[in-house]
């Protein structure tokens, strides 16, 4: 029995290798999660400046701290929305708005009446 079936069009075909698998893209995850813990940092960072009597200082920190937490918040959800790093962002997500200094400054001046 012959191996030829037909009219050959376009030439033989060699066996594809198969693709290797897709890596997992959680850049985008990754980035927000270290805009996250810069968030986390510059917070902590401006909360022992002022503690410390160097407002000037505590209020550029609290201003970027801010900033790099907006930036942590949208890129986290970019994140989780689009499959790229979700659990990076969810998490991204979650320390920018705690340790957000506004949203810090509302708890404190809440948890001070309590008292």
């Amino acid at each position: 029995m012959s191996e030829y079936r037909g009219i050959e069009v376009f030439g033989r075909q060699g066996r594809r290798r198969a693709a290797p698998p897709p890596r997992p893209r959680t850049r985008l995850g990754l980035l927000s999660m270290g805009a996250a813990l810069l968030t986390v940092l510059s917070t902590i960072s401006g909360i022992a400046l002022a503690m410390d009597g160097k407002y000037e200082a505590a209020i550029l920190l609290a201003y970027l701290a801010t900033g790099v937490s907006v930036v942590s918040v949208l890129c986290g959800a970019a994140a989780v929305l689009t499959g790229r790093g979700r659990a990076w962002g969810a998490l991204a997500i979650v320390l920018g708005v705690l340790a957000s200094p506004p949203l810090l400054t509302k708890l404190l001046g809440w948890a001070s009446g309590l008292g």
